[in-house]
């Protein structure tokens, strides 16, 4: 971990004499018989190393794959994720991946002993698609789209989260004959079938509008996709609701970017989860109206700034910690208050009487304090990343 943390605050010019004496040794550790805190860290340094210095490990690029791929098939978890990172990095400088992306592919199709190993090679799938997915051959990329669109239904919630994640960020690299049937089976039926299949698409389409939301924001789409981000808000199923709230608080935060108004009729449903019964729906949505606000915070009007006010207002009164810590976070982040009293002085002149004295006691009774806080960062909204 140490060397980790040098190579971290190194550059890869100054990393380029002493590359050779580092990684060698690191590679035969990882063959060793170690506990898995050594293996973890190893590989840790080794993707950071990677991350660094790219080409330069070209030369171990053959011994890395096969060190890789067998700690993807560890039997500890801890170690499974941090090779399927380090693979990731390691496809960036790979120049013919094919036989990597067929392990992986292979992995996820495998029967395994441990169902868990294979959540693992969906997420190093994953990362691997995200940066290269250019890479993929055509036979390859469609034999693992169709394997990823099977896995939708899955009884299992990581392993159909795997999947769709998966698929969400590879469709970026599809062509558009291969894309076109995707996007229409993911935007199709959107309240009927089984809860799993609607959960495994929602999931698909959260990822895409996070990750590439071009895809399914135009002109041809726009329509269809709002009918299906209402028909999730609308779910009796708290994981499908609480990827209505993250997909349509990316539709917002796309409106917000490409300068359109913002739908009432998913900004209302979206502002009335804070009224669920669920406390994982209504703490995403503070997180989800935190990244608005310090993304997009000079593109919301006074309406909507009242509006937002209003509803994380209620949060922040609600019985359950994080659904009122998450709420706060998201006040202070809305109002500028890290910035200093500027913005919600002008935001509370404002507010009518009634909302204007429910602010100013959140204000006074814990918003001060929450800003003056170490900055926490922007929140994540992705529950399909395993750790």
């Amino acid at each position: 971990q140490g060397l980790g943390e040098i190579i971290k605050v190194t550059s890869a010019e100054a990393l380029k004499p002493s590359v050779v004496h580092i990684t060698g040794p690191l590679i035969r550790i990882l063959g060793d018989r170690f506990v898995y805190s050594v293996k973890t860290a190893v590989l840790d340094t080794l993707a950071i190393l990677l991350e660094k210095t790219q080409a330069m490990l070209k030369p171990f690029l053959p011994q890395l794959q096969t060190t890789f791929l067998k700690a993807l098939n560890d039997t500890n978890r801890s170690v499974r994720l941090k090779a399927g990172t380090a693979l990731s990095h390691l496809v960036a400088i790979h120049t013919r991946p094919d036989p990597l992306f067929n392990e992986l592919h292979t992995g996820i199709k495998n029967q395994h002993e441990d169902p868990t190993v294979k959540d693992t090679y969906l997420q190093a799938l994953r990362f691997c698609v995200t940066n290269s997915g250019e890479k993929l051959s055509p036979p390859i990329r469609r034999g693992v789209t169709g394997s990823l669109q099977a896995l939708l239904s899955h009884s299992e919630d990581p392993t159909r989260m795997g999947a769709a994640a998966a698929l969400g960020s590879l469709l970026k690299w599809l062509p558009e004959e291969e894309a076109t049937p995707v996007i229409a089976d993911l935007l199709a039926d959107e309240s009927g079938g089984e809860w799993e299949l609607r959960h495994g698409k929602s999931t698909v389409v959260f990822i895409v509008l996070q990750e590439s939301p071009e895809i399914l924001y135009t002109d041809a789409l726009k329509s269809k996709l709002q009918k299906n981000v209402l028909a999730y808000l609308a779910s009796d199923r708290d994981t499908i609701t609480c990827n209505g709230v993250r997909t349509a608080g990316l539709l917002i935060a796309t409106c917000f970017a490409k300068g359109d108004p913002v739908s009432p009729d998913v900004l209302t449903p979206f502002l009335r989860s804070m009224n669920q019964p669920s406390s994982e729906v209504k703490e995403v949505l503070a997180s989800s109206c935190s990244i608005l606000a310090r993304q997009h915070n000079a593109k919301f009007t006074q309406d909507l700034m009242k509006q937002f006010i209003a509803m994380l207002v209620n949060g922040t009164k609600e019985k359950n910690p994080s659904v009122k810590s998450s709420s706060e976070l998201a006040l202070v982040d809305l109002l500028e208050m890290r910035k200093g009293p500027a913005t919600h002085q002008k935001i509370l002149s404002t507010l009518d009487s009634g909302m204007k004295e429910s602010l100013q006691e959140v204000i006074g009774k814990t918003l001060t304090k929450v800003a003056t806080q170490p900055d926490p960062g922007l929140p994540s909204i992705d529950s399909t990343i395993l750790t």
